[in-house]
């Protein structure tokens, strides 16, 4: 079962894939304590969900700025999550 997160973080990653291409998957793939097969959209996360989303978005920022930062809040938004914690 996907949790909301899940679906979260598939669509971030899409949503930065549709811009930056396959980098959007190889540097969601580094985050600690998520496991992805894009291939069939599927994840697993194992830890503090939100610090895995929030993570997800620093590793965005980090290697494209905050324009990434910003699709991703407009994903987060979109869906109504609140990260705060």
């Amino acid at each position: 079962m996907n949790s909301v997160f899940s679906q979260l973080i598939m669509k971030i990653i899409g949503e930065q894939e549709n811009i930056i291409g396959p980098l959007a998957v190889e540097q969601a793939k580094k985050i600690k304590g998520l496991k992805i097969d894009w291939l069939e959209r599927k994840i697993v996360i194992t830890g503090d969900e939100k610090k895995i989303v929030k993570n997800l978005i620093s590793q965005y920022e980090k290697i494209f700025g905050q324009a990434s930062v910003e699709v991703c809040l407009g994903v987060i938004n979109s869906m109504k999550i609140d990260l705060a914690t």
